[in-house]
C-alpha cells in the first residue's frame, strides 16, 4: 500500500507545462505496471517520461514551447527492511529536502548544464553550453516539455539535450524523519537547504500551521521590489509533508516542538556539496548583502519562525559561498550552531 505520493512542478519559460504535469504525473504514476510491480524507482522513471510523451503527443499543446521542472516524493512500505523508504524523482533545479533529526539532506541534486554529466549529455546530442545555460537559452538540462531541446531523432529520450528522465535517490526510514521539503529555484536560490529546514522546525514549534510557514518561507524570499529583477523575483513553489510516522498531527506538532527546544540536531555543521555552491557563488554577494540589510531596517520588527531579520542576514555568508564572508558574523553563526563544513560530493542514492 502506498503511503504517499507527493509533486510539485514549476514552470520555467510557460504556464502550461507546468499545469498539465502537475495534474497528470501523480495518476500516471500509480496506472504503470512497473509501480503495480512495486519497482518504484523505475517507475518513478517512466512516469517522468510518459508524462513528456503524452504532452508531446497532445495535439493541444503540439505549438507549445514551454517546459516545467518537476519533483516527486513516494513513500512507501519497504518489505525488505520492514519499515518505510522514501523515493525522490527530480529533473531539474526543483529540489528535496528531509527533515532528518532536524538536519538538512538533500534527496535530490539540481540539473544545471555545468555539471559534468549533463553537460557531457548536452553535447553527445548535439547542442552545447554557452553562458551556463543549455544552447545559450535554457538554465537547467532536465524538464518535462522544452521539447525544442529534444529533436535528435536518433537517440531516446533519456539522451537528448533536454531530458525528462529524472534522477531518483531513496532513504531507509529511520523514525528521525521530521518533514519533507519540495520547491523550486525561486525558494533555493535565496535560502540554503539548512535553513529552510530550520525556519520550518522553528515555526512548527511556535505551533504554526504549515500552510502560514510555506506563506512565512515565500514572504521572505521575495525581492524588496519588481525592479531589481533576478533574486527574489522567480515565481515560487513551496510543499511541507509532514511526517507523522504512526503519530496523530497534534502528537507531530509536539514531537518537534520538543525536539527543538532540546536543540535535538542543531550543532552539526552544515554540509553545501558543489552542485550547489557553484550556483551560489554566482550570485552577487555584494547586492544580497545589500538587499539583505534593506530588508531588515524595513522589517526590523518582523519575525519569521523565530528567526528575526538579524539572524537571517548573519546567517547569508553561509549560503552565498558556504562560508562567513565577515569575521564580524563568526560568533553569530558559531551561535547558532550552522558553520559550513568542507564541501562534500554528491552521496550514493541509497
Amino acid at each position: 500500500m502506498v503511503m504517499a505520493v507527493c509533486v510539485a512542478t514549476t514552470d520555467k519559460t510557460g504556464a502550461n507545462v507546468a499545469r498539465y504535469s502537475g495534474r497528470t504525473l501523480h495518476s500516471r504514476l500509480l496506472d504503470l505496471p512497473e509501480f503495480k510491480e512495486k519497482k518504484w524507482e523505475a517507475a518513478l522513471h517512466r512516469a517522468f517520461l510518459k508524462t513528456d510523451e503524452d504532452l508531446r503527443s497532445d495535439p493541444v499543446y503540439a505549438n507549445d514551447t514551454s517546459g516545467c521542472t518537476a519533483v516527486a516524493a513516494l513513500i512507501v512500505p519497504d518489505a525488505n527492511e520492514k519499515g518505510r523508504r522514501i523515493y525522490v524523482a527530480n529533473a531539474g533545479d526543483s529540489r528535496c529536502v528531509l527533515g532528518l533529526a532536524g538536519e538538512a539532506k538533500p534527496m535530490s541534486y539540481d540539473h544545471k548544464p555545468g555539471n559534468a554529466e549533463e553537460h557531457s549529455r548536452i553535447l553527445n546530442a548535439g547542442g552545447f553550453v554557452e553562458f551556463d545555460r543549455v544552447n545559450g537559452n535554457l538554465a537547467l538540462s532536465r524538464a518535462i516539455g522544452d521539447f525544442e531541446f529534444k529533436q535528435n531523432p536518433s537517440l531516446p529520450a533519456e539522451q537528448q539535450i533536454v531530458t525528462a528522465d529524472p534522477e531518483v535517490r531513496s532513504h531507509q526510514w529511520t523514525a528521525e524523519e521530521e518533514f519533507l521539503v519540495l520547491a523550486c529555484d525561486g525558494i533555493w536560490d535565496c535560502l540554503s537547504n539548512q535553513q529552510v529546514v530550520d525556519i520550518i522546525r522553528r515555526g512548527i514549534a511556535q505551533g504554526k500551521a504549515l500552510d502560514v510557514i510555506t506563506e512565512d518561507i515565500i514572504d521572505r524570499c521575495l525581492a524588496p521590489d519588481a525592479e531589481v529583477g533576478g533574486i527574489g523575483c522567480d515565481n515560487m513553489t513551496l510543499l511541507i509533508v509532514a511526517l507523522l510516522g504512526d503519530r496523530t498531527k497534534e502528537q507531530w506538532y509536539e514531537w518537534v516542538k520538543s525536539r527543538v527546544e532540546n536543540n535535538v540536531g542543531y550543532n552539526t555543521p552544515e554540509s553545501v556539496p558543489p552542485v550547489f555552491r557553484s550556483h551560489l557563488q554566482q550570485q552577487s554577494t555584494a547586492s544580497m548583502l545589500g538587499q539583505a540589510a534593506s530588508n531588515v531596517q524595513q522589517n526590523a520588527s518582523m519575525s519569521l519562525g523565530g528567526l528575526s531579520g538579524g539572524d537571517i542576514l548573519a546567517a547569508i555568508p553561509r549560503v552565498l559561498s558556504g562560508q562567513a564572508v565577515h569575521e564580524d558574523f563568526d560568533e553569530q553563526n558559531t551561535e547558532h550552531g550552522r558553520i559550513v563544513a568542507e564541501e562534500n560530493e554528491a552521496p550514493s542514492s541509497e
